[in-house]
Formats: structure tokens, C-alpha cells, sequence
């Protein structure tokens, strides 16, 4: 019989300190966390249908790379039950697998920069083959869906569109195509002479 002095559970082994790793992402997949950048005023709407409206409602300028703020709209307009539903799984790019996938139809983004160079962010990462760790040649675009949400009448969702490095100076032309809702190829010309100024004025949060 154990007696009431001796401790029941053992003592608890000692704990190896955790090893360190690097956490940090390669520039050119997203824009940084440590750095304040410099917003620049620029808004378009890219496109509008019936349903569906995309548009562009800033652009925030890092160091050494920019990011596009996309915002997307979907209203119903009248539409049956059904049909609303089906839309709504289109717009926030619920896209079955197998036989009914067709990329095609899906949203794709790209920028046309000053001196010719296209870039595009609609890269399918199953068949592109690419390494995403190896840094690209020439620019890279990269779109983060941020989300969205709504109801029985609207639905709304947001992109990020990041460009690594920053473009060269002259004016950039955003193409955006949807098939699936309607939307096709649409080109909005951008005024980004004041990118690299404004890239000038970015900064990191702490001092090193």
C-alpha cells in the first residue's frame, strides 16, 4: 500500500527547448507585415453586369512591390431561388473537381506593364508545375482572396492582387476576365507614374 507521504504521479520530464525555424515567406508571394506602406487614391470599376460588379479601390505601395485591392459585388436582382444559390456558389468560386471543373470560366486577373511584360495571377498551382519556392523571372503576381459573406439580396468579397518588384515607371494595364459571370477580357489603364514615389515613402514598423 502506498503511503500518504509519497507523491502518486511522477515528476514530469523535462521539456527539450523548442527548435528555431524560419517562418518568414518569400517576397514575391505576399506583401510585408513589418511595413507601413503608402496608399495611393486609385479607384476604378473594372466591370458591372446585371449581377455581378468588380472594381478597384486602391493600391497600397511597399519598399519593393505593390498590392492591388480588389472588391467584388453580387446582387440578385430578381433572381429565382436556385438560380441565386448556383450564382452564389459561382461568385465565391465554389468550382467542383473532376468532370464539371472548367477553368475556363474562372476569374482571372493579369497586369500588362509598361514595357510589354505581362503578368499574370491565375497560375492553377495543380498543373502549373512550377516551384513556388524558386524567386521568378521578371514579375510576379499573386492574388489572396481576403473573404466575403452576405445574404438572401447581396454577396461581397475581396482580393488582393500582389505585384513583386515594383513596375517599371509608366502607366499598367489591368486585365480582368469572368466567363462564368459574364465578365470577358476587360482592360482598365492604371496612372501609376507616382508608384515608385510613393514606394519611397513606405516604411518598416519597428527600426532594426
Amino acid at each position: 500500500m502506498v503511503g500518504y507521504g509519497m507523491a502518486f504521479f511522477p515528476p514530469d520530464p523535462e521539456l527539450p527547448e523548442p527548435e528555431e525555424f524560419d517562418s518568414s515567406q518569400p517576397r514575391w508571394w505576399q506583401a510585408p507585415e513589418d511595413e507601413l506602406p503608402t496608399l495611393l487614391p486609385i479607384s476604378e470599376l473594372i466591370a458591372a453586369t446585371g449581377h455581378v460588379a468588380i472594381a478597384l479601390v486602391g493600391i497600397a505601395v511597399y519598399r519593393d512591390g505593390m498590392q492591388l485591392r480588389i472588391q467584388r459585388r453580387l446582387r440578385r436582382n430578381g433572381l429565382p431561388l436556385r438560380e441565386w444559390n448556383d450564382l452564389c456558389g459561382t461568385f465565391m468560386e465554389h468550382m467542383p473537381y473532376g468532370d464539371r471543373f472548367e477553368p475556363s470560366g474562372r476569374l482571372r486577373f493579369g497586369l500588362l506593364l509598361d514595357d510589354g511584360e505581362k503578368v499574370l495571377a491565375d497560375a492553377l498551382p495543380f498543373v502549373s508545375g512550377r516551384d513556388p519556392m524558386a524567386e521568378p523571372e521578371g514579375h510576379s503576381l499573386k492574388r489572396q482572396q481576403q473573404g466575403g459573406g452576405g445574404g438572401g439580396s447581396t454577396y461581397s468579397a475581396s482580393d488582393d492582387l500582389w505585384l513583386w518588384p515594383l513596375p517599371p515607371a509608366g502607366p499598367i494595364v489591368l486585365v480582368t476576365q469572368w466567363p462564368a459571370l459574364g465578365i470577358e477580357e476587360t482592360r482598365v489603364n492604371l496612372d501609376a507614374a507616382s508608384v515608385r514615389e510613393a514606394a519611397a515613402h513606405a516604411r518598416p514598423f519597428w527600426s532594426p
